[in-house]
């Protein structure tokens, strides 16, 4: 499913390019929020930022925070798309404090790589990175291969794949591990 957020933002009236505020954030919200209850177990939502400029921290926190939490707890995946660079370094910052504040990390996959070289945001060790790349490039790799290719050891590289499944910025099937 692909949600076009310029076209959630008219109709729930609110001006653009630019998103900012909790109160607009909060409308979104619930916006999107009734498109999701038609979704599947395991489907990708494609947030698609075309025509915003800037999104505010205060927007981040009330519309992509939760979608994130509510991917983590309806089974479903997020995915960013066309988000600006003043965006993407203050969704990068809201993430990180989020993570510091509440002592649990947020990330998201973004669909095209980002001003950090990346195909997501958030604060993911060197290591998580280096696993995102791969599955990137290979679209579907077992716990072997991507052992074989990293050269971290199974038994951490296990426990990493499954922070990165909890983030919701992999997917697991079948023992497969895939970008989302």
């Amino acid at each position: 499913m692909i949600i076009d957020v310029a076209k959630i933002a008219k109709e729930v009236k609110v001006k653009l390019p630019d998103l900012i505020t909790r109160p607009v954030g909060r409308m979104m919200y619930a916006a999107t929020a009734g498109k999701l209850s038609i979704i599947g177990a395991g489907e990708t939502v494609i947030l698609d930022f075309n025509s915003v400029k800037v999104i505010d921290s205060s927007f981040i926190d009330e519309y992509i925070v939760k979608l994130i939490l509510d991917s983590r707890e309806k089974d479903f995946y997020l995915k960013l798309r066309n988000i600006s660079p003043i965006s993407e370094i203050n969704i990068d910052s809201v993430f990180n404090s989020y993570s510091n504040y509440k002592e649990t990390r947020i990330a998201v996959a973004r669909e095209e790589m980002g001003k950090n070289n990346r195909f997501y945001i958030g604060p993911l060790a060197e290591q998580e990175s280096d696993i995102m790349d791969y599955l990137r490039l290979n679209m579907n790799a077992g716990i072997e291969d991507i052992s074989r290719f990293s050269g971290i050891d199974f038994n951490v590289l296990k426990i990493l794949l499954d922070e990165l499944s909890i983030l919701r910025v992999i997917r697991r099937n079948n023992g497969e591990f895939s970008p989302v």
